[in-house]
């Protein structure tokens, strides 16, 4: 469990999640399981290029994994959501 009390602090998980293309990534993995990052980019309709860089920022957030695999052609890079909560303590104080 993640848990911000300053929100400066949660800079990487807000950034990471602050596309379109990035949420469906792990909309896609937490209701799929495991995937390859070629079949996630096939699923979505973009380019290896992009997935890599949008994997890249979610894994540096602790969103998700992605853990290399024997493939039939090289190594394979699987991706999976990671079952991390965050939590954000207000920055506001009670009167």
């Amino acid at each position: 469990m993640v848990h911000i009390h300053n929100l400066r602090d949660g800079f990487p998980i807000f950034k990471a999640l602050d596309s379109e293309t990035r949420i469906a990534i792990v909309e896609l993995l937490a209701n799929k399981g495991p995937m390859g990052m070629t079949e996630i980019a096939e699923e979505l309709g973009i380019t290896a290029g992009a997935i890599t860089m949008h994997m890249k920022i979610l894994a540096e957030a602790g969103i998700v994994c992605i853990e290399p695999s024997k493939g039939k052609h090289g190594i394979k890079k699987i991706c999976s959501a990671t079952d991390r909560k965050v939590i954000i303590e207000s920055p506001c104080k009670s009167n």
